[in-house]
């Protein structure tokens, strides 16, 4: 499909209508193919005043959007628009200027012309030149075919260069070359005439002289030297910047840190790492926050990968390539299009480092240390030296080339600027002396987050109250806090004095959801402190600076910082009080996730796996702790929704790397007892019947599709195990597909044209939409392509009347292939536009 940028925004000639409408399109288009976070769509439309439901509203708009045709697929966190499918005059017109850039060094100024000219038919008469890119585009077209003119190739023509220089502010490098071209034609009063009106421009508009390109023509222009071509810069390439809400906009104003931030940014102008090292709540991740920011307005493109969440070194690798991209399979063909090589973690990461640019900033490193330090050297081995990392943590990464920057405590002054500062944006009237300020500072180590937790006790108390509360806690710190790292002494003794000032309900459930490790609702805090009503408690404690309200669609949800986290656990731990905790934790997962996968297939598809996936890190705590605990029932019930999510987005590795434990792929004493292996023979509480057999068979698709033989053996025996079991507990659906499945694993189209007539013919809409599907690739491979475009599109029709957005990308394999006839009218190019449209 063709887009149209440099003129009016269309698709295929048809325009876009709506502002909101194109500036998706334009986010999308100008990722170049890249995935766009709906963070980012959501500013790109709404800017600072995105509606309650932004996340529902950008997918109504993307939802326009592919009604324009446009194959819009969802990634992990986003969408993004395959390059491969779509035809930008922009991407047009940049690859025209750099073959013909590359043509008129070497030489060949006629080709070099050509190719400019073609460049510039691209654009209309006369360009609106909106936004910045577009013009560095024009303006590199006007360089080419000026450069080429004064070389004697090609007519004179400086209308696009006037138009440059009188844009606002004035692009001097176009006017540089304009007064060549208009000497070079015996135009020198003309020439002279521009270089004074600019001067003067600059000079009354913006206070400043000419810069040296300008300079140096007039001066050529006055020795009548100007035969010289000039070489244009060479051009920006876009950028992406993908910042965490919390980043985007800081909160209270950074005090003492303005040199650790210029040291940091100069530190990565020639360190291809560099690794903010301090404390727990000395302020990296503020630091590093300050400094994202400012590369991005600097115009670099940054990326923010948060770790505190992981509790994992192996989970480190897959949160990377989820925030830099790129597929982690390649298709080879094959029936049903599942036949598929899948790229290892590694090669998915030597594959996207290459175009990478700007900063890549990873965040609260030291709980996962080495695996870190692993990755981030296989990144910075092949990534382009425009890429830099910064890391935060409070070890060094260790790694060859790594610039640690230390970070100290504040200085004195800076560090009572904080505690007023602080204490006065809260409401508090200050009535303390420096020198009480000052011993309270001390107290605290001068750390920053001390210090903030500090100025939430001042709007309540006096400095003298905080200050021997304080001692007191020194005095009364009991098991659960000896033994803590020495860096920790100060701050978490502040936390245990904010705990006590804490009613006992509120203490207990500062503890118990110290346990969630992401973002939780009022519903989760509930079931984690098993009492039915938390709010007024969260209230208290977001209150106390214990905990912060997340921005964004949905209930209200809240976030622990990780040193509170670090603190509550170890008075959970203490108190014996983490499995009680964690058993709240997997029945809210559990109950969530059957909710949740219940809508997995119907009206309701879109919805519950962006809300799947909104939950995945708590799902994923509670689907640890019950494998861990072998509780087989809970394990089943969370781990299909995950699964069903992660099969949806491609992430094929991630549900293998679960399975293998859940199936006790390295652990026979496991597979002896388990129930979903050995079923009533265990002697052990069974997993829900039609969850387990939804989990088998996802396990089987994904491991076929990695060639993972021993998994699959294994997903297909409990399977076949819990039909001979417990046939009538299982679905009409999962029975047929069940049945039908292994009929495709051999390449036999007899075979899989029986099966997939079974499937047909079943009463289920899904059912049959899955046997239309499967046949329409059965036929495809048996040389039949107009029956499979037939067969692919009654599946589509039946996946619609099913609900199932995913399996409208499927139904593409088949019907949009190279093998439907080329006279079959109004097929292919229809039903491929319409099957884009899923999630």
């Amino acid at each position: 499909m063709q887009i149209t940028t440099l003129g009016p925004f269309a698709v295929d000639g048809q325009p876009v209508r709506g502002e909101r409408l194109a500036a998706v399109v334009r986010a999308l288009v100008d990722a170049r193919g890249r995935a766009v976070s709906t963070s980012l769509l959501v500013d790109a439309v709404w800017g600072g005043t995105p509606p309650d439901d932004a996340t529902g509203a950008v997918q109504a708009l993307v939802s326009r959007v592919r009604r324009l045709g446009l194959p819009v697929v969802a990634v992990p966190g986003g969408y993004r628009l395959p390059a491969e499918e779509v035809t930008v005059d922009a991407v047009e017109a940049r690859g025209l200027v750099d073959r013909a850039r590359t043509v008129f060094d070497n030489g060949d100024l006629p080709a070099a012309r050509s190719l400019a000219d073609q460049a510039r038919a691209l654009f209309p008469e006369v360009p609106e030149l909106v936004s910045a890119e577009d013009t560095r585009l024009f303006a590199d077209v006007a360089a080419l075919r000026a450069q080429a003119a004064l070389a004697g190739v090609g007519p004179f023509d400086e209308a696009d260069l006037s138009r440059l220089v009188a844009r606002t502010p004035p692009d001097e490098p176009s006017a540089a070359l304009l007064v060549r071209i208009l000497a070079a034609q015996g135009r020198e009063a003309e020439a002279l005439e521009v270089v004074e009106r600019l001067r003067a421009e600059l000079a009354e508009r913006y206070g400043t002289d000419p810069s040296p390109v300008i300079t140096q023509v007039h001066l050529a222009l006055l020795r009548g030297e100007l035969t010289t071509p000039v070489v244009a810069e060479t051009p920006r390439q876009p950028t992406r910047i993908a910042l965490p809400t919390a980043w985007r906009r800081p909160m209270t104003a950074l005090v003492g840190r303005e040199r650790d931030v210029e040291a940091v940014v100069e530190a990565l102008v020639d360190a291809a790492v560099v690794t903010i090292v301090a404390s727990g709540g000395a302020g990296k991740t503020r630091l590093a926050a300050e400094v994202a920011r400012r590369t991005g307005a600097a115009g670099q493109s940054v990326r923010v990968i948060e770790l505190a969440g992981l509790r994992a070194p192996d989970e480190v690798l897959p949160t990377v390539l989820a925030a830099l991209g790129g597929a982690d399979t390649s298709s080879t063909g094959g029936n049903l299009g599942l036949e598929r090589r899948v790229l290892s973690p590694e090669e998915r990461l030597r594959a996207v480092a290459p175009d990478l640019d700007g900063l890549v900033v990873l965040d609260n490193c030291e709980h996962v240390l080495d695996a870190v330090a692993t990755v981030v050297a296989d990144l910075v081995a092949v990534a382009s030296p425009e890429a830099a990392v910064l890391a935060t943590s409070r070890a060094p990464l260790g790694l060859a080339g790594e610039l640690v920057h230390r970070l100290t405590v504040l200085p004195d002054a800076d560090a009572l600027a904080v505690l007023e500062s602080r204490a006065r944006a809260g409401g508090a009237v200050p009535t303390w002396d420096t020198a009480r300020a000052l011993a309270l500072c001390h107290r605290l180590d001068n750390l920053p987050l001390a210090l903030e937790l500090a100025a939430a006790r001042l709007r309540h108390m006096p400095i003298d109250d905080v200050l021997a509360g304080l001692t007191d806690r020194f005095a009364l710190l009991d098991d659960a806090l000896r033994g803590l790292p020495e860096r920790h002494a100060s701050l978490w003794a502040l936390v245990d004095w904010s705990r006590e000032l804490l009613a006992e309900d509120d203490r207990d459930l500062l503890q118990r959801v110290a346990v969630i490790p992401a973002p939780f609702t009022a519903d989760l805090a509930a079931a984690v402190a098993q009492t039915p009503d938390v709010r007024r408690g969260l209230a208290t404690l977001v209150e106390q600076s214990l905990l912060t309200l997340v921005e964004g669609d949905g209930p209200p949800r809240y976030r622990m910082l990780e040193t509170v986290r670090e603190y509550g656990e170890a008075r959970l731990d203490a108190v014996g009080a983490r499995g009680a905790a964690m058993t709240g934790l997997v029945t809210w997962a559990r109950e969530r996730a059957v909710a949740l996968a219940g809508r997995f297939v119907g009206p309701g598809q879109v919805e519950a796996l962006h809300r799947c996936a909104a939950e995945q890190d708590n799902l994923l705590a509670a689907l640890r702790w019950a494998l861990a605990q072998d509780d087989e029932a809970a394990t089943v019930d969370v781990a299909t929704a995950l699964f069903h999510l992660w099969t949806v987005r491609g992430l094929h590795l991630e549900v293998l790397g679960w399975a293998r434990g859940i199936m006790g792929v390295a652990d026979p004493v496991r597979r002896r007892h388990s129930a979903i292996l050995q079923g009533r023979g265990a002697g052990r509480p069974l997993p829900d019947a039609d969850r387990l057999a939804w989990l088998c068979l996802l396990t089987g698709v994904n491991s076929g599709i990695s060639g993972e033989l021993r998994l699959a053996v294994l997903a297909r025996r409990a399977l076949r195990t819990l039909l001979a079991e417990r046939p009538d507990e299982v679905s009409s659906r999962l029975t047929a597909l069940a049945s039908a499945l292994p009929e495709f694993d051999a390449s036999d189209v007899d075979r899989s044209m029986k099966a997939a007539d079974e499937l047909v013919a079943h009463p289920d809409p899904h059912v049959q939409a899955l046997g239309l599907f499967a046949r329409a690739a059965a036929r495809e491979n048996g040389g039949m392509p107009e029956a499979s475009v037939t067969d692919a599109e009654q599946a589509y029709h039946r996946f619609a009347i099913a609900g199932d957005h995913w399996a409208w990308r499927w139904r593409r394999v088949p019907s949009g292939s190279s093998s439907t006839p080329a006279g079959t009218p109004g097929r292919p190019s229809g039903w491929r536009a319409a099957s884009t449209t899923w999630r």
